[in-house]
């Protein structure tokens, strides 16, 4: 027993390892008040031989260093890793107003040198000396209902004050405050009417970090962040972001002495309403070509087929891949020149975008699916796809390389012509189909007279031509159409809704609320630009409501379309997991869309 216990201890020890990358962190506050006193901490991730600081010389130095250390285990998949922190602390004062630097420390670990990050201080002037400050707060916080606004406040912050549609806009929610905060009660975040919003991931706890705003120093704190989007050309206004802030003070409910002394602390809740922030969204220039399909920003595309040579009837894919940052996501798909006798078929788009702070990038991928109806050498023209660049301001067009394409007679389809021999079934039809020759009087016609030459048979042969040429027209017709993508996504706009309403159903299901409310809003948005014959970069809200009432859509299902869209665009960032919500959103969706095809699709319902 003892020597599996020793065998136990000896793996256990073989298998800890001390951290490979030694480092050295400095930290203290950025911004401090003059007069108060601060720490300025040194972390490092292994024992050090030797630990020199760097000279402070514009701050005093009340005490330090004060040295800690901490150890810390952890198994993952059975390998055991320690780490140890050693912590130099010292406690500084600021003596005078303005930006000081602090240098790097340096420390020598198992004989090799390593350095700290510098450090920058700006000391801000006290409104008083910082104990009556402190002392202005604490009367302060004696009441809820008195905090003044300035102490504790939201904000809507944005990276810009101007900007063009679909250029990205960084949208921050933050808290300061100069109190304690025990926690946050109903938020209501912004619906941002106008923009297409895209949530940036941040830590879902908050951090906060020391600033100055005006001569006073804040704790700021990230609520949220996100991409926007402007759909139209206006002076675009965010509405304001609510929330309900429990923070903490000095109670005034002490009846005891002790209580008065030792500060007895107390919560209360305050309602806090953001500004509204507006943003002058400029319109793009009028000059786009007709293959600009409302990207912004900067991209590269790429155009290739899966074969180049194919048979009759044999379908061919052609992949288009647009790769850059900007509004991709929400960028139309661009048009591809298939030969005539080609049969088209919906596009199939895919893409993996990341959002950040600054922008969204990534990849969309388009698949356009055709049919080659007859044989010959064909040539797929270049695709062009034309985006407006920010830093040029102007448009610009990318074409890619032409496509040569090869169809060969597909020979089974011909089987049916070419005889090989007879089977025994055959035999069989081909003797009943042979009878005896009459021998009875029969009328019979000189060779080259003209068989048919009553009234009736010409008639018969004009209708037939006249049959025969109306056919051809519209098989032509037909043809043409085809061909015409925008033809093709007002007749199957209905069809390639209720694929998005599918697979919204299958989110449904899943309880995937943020994509439940992403491919309801594609069906509704996706089915109106589609039936309207409007490229989704040029649909807005009013420009639907316009267009819809032309075409004689009531004045409720207007309605009901312009509130779903502002429900799908307030769950993007908020979504409502109540699964009969959604599933009540989900029917509204379907009827809506059904009721646009009753109205919208009279005229267009068939092409034939």
């Amino acid at each position: 027993m003892i020597r599996k216990l020793l065998i136990i201890a000896l793996v256990f020890i073989s298998s800890v390892t001390l951290a490979q990358n030694v480092t050295i962190e400095a930290y203290a506050p950025n911004v401090v008040e003059l007069g108060e006193q601060f720490r300025l901490t040194y972390t490092l991730t292994a024992r050090p031989s030797s630990f020199n600081p760097p000279s402070i010389a514009d701050f005093d130095v009340i005490a330090g260093p004060s040295t800690s250390s901490n150890t810390s285990i952890e198994m993952i998949n059975g390998k055991v890793t320690q780490t140890q922190t050693y912590t130099y602390t010292y406690i500084l004062e600021a003596t005078k107003e303005g930006k000081f630097s602090i240098d790097a420390a340096e420390a020598t670990v198992n004989g090799n040198k390593i350095k700290s990050n510098a450090l920058s201080i700006e000391v801000v002037k006290a409104s008083a000396n910082t104990r009556q400050n402190n002392q202005q707060s604490t009367k302060q916080q004696a009441s809820g209902a008195d905090l003044p606004n300035d102490e504790l406040f939201v904000a809507i912050e944005t990276n810009k004050k101007s900007a063009y549609v679909g250029e990205p806009i960084e949208a921050t929610i933050k808290i300061y405050t100069r109190v304690g905060i025990a926690g946050f009660e109903e938020a209501k975040f912004p619906t941002f009417d106008g923009f297409w919003s895209q949530e940036i991931a941040t830590e879902q706890n908050i951090s906060f970090e020391r600033v100055n705003v005006n001569g006073k120093i804040y704790n700021v704190g990230t609520i949220r962040k996100y991409l926007l989007f402007p759909q139209k050309s206006s002076k675009l206004e965010i509405n304001p972001f609510e929330l309900v802030v429990v923070y903490q003070g000095r109670s005034t409910r002490s009846q005891s002495i002790f209580d008065e002394f030792f500060g007895g602390v107390e919560n209360y809740r305050k309602r806090l309403v953001s500004k509204p922030v507006s943003v002058n969204i400029r319109q793009l220039p009028d000059n786009a070509p007709e293959s600009f399909v409302g990207a912004v920003g900067a991209y590269k595309i790429e155009a290739t087929t899966d074969k180049t040579k194919l048979k009759t009837n044999e379908a061919v894919t052609v992949k288009l891949k647009i790769t850059g940052s900007g509004n991709l996501k929400l960028a139309g798909a661009p048009k591809v020149e298939f030969p005539a006798g080609f049969e088209l078929f919906d596009p199939k788009e895919s893409d993996n975008i990341n959002t950040t702070a600054n922008n969204s990038s990534g990849t969309k991928t388009i698949e356009y699916i055709a049919i080659p109806r007859s044989a010959g050498s064909f040539e797929i023209p270049p695709v062009e796809f034309t985006y407006f660049d920010l830093n040029k301001e102007s448009y610009v067009t990318l074409r890619s390389k032409a496509m040569p394409i090869e169809v060969l007679v597909d020979s089974s389809a011909a089987s049916g012509v070419m005889i090989t021999g007879y089977s025994k079934e055959d035999v069989k039809f081909i003797g009943k189909d042979i009878r005896f020759i009459k021998t009875s009087h029969s009328k019979l016609r000189p060779i080259n007279s003209f068989v048919v030459t009553s009234g009736i048979y010409i008639f018969i042969y004009i209708i037939l031509i006249i049959a025969f040429l109306a056919f051809w027209y519209l098989y032509s017709k037909h043809r043409e159409q085809m061909t015409d993508l925008s033809i093709v996504r007002t007749r199957k706009a209905n069809k390639t809704a209720q694929k998005r309403l599918k697979e919204a159903s299958i989110m449904l299901n899943q309880d995937n609320a943020e994509k439940f409310y992403e491919e309801i809003h594609k069906a509704l948005w996706g089915y109106t630009a589609d039936k309207l014959s409007i490229p989704i970069a040029n649909l807005n809200s009013d420009r639907v409501k316009e267009e819809l009432a032309k075409r004689g859509v009531d004045n409720v299902d207007i309605e009901e379309f312009i509130r779903i869209i502002d429900v799908c665009e307030f769950a993007r960032f908020a979504p409502d997991k109540e699964h009969s919500q959604m599933d009540a959103l989900y029917e509204a969706t379907y009827t809506l869309i059904s009721k646009f095809e009753q109205t919208l699709g009279k005229a267009k319902s068939n092409l034939w």
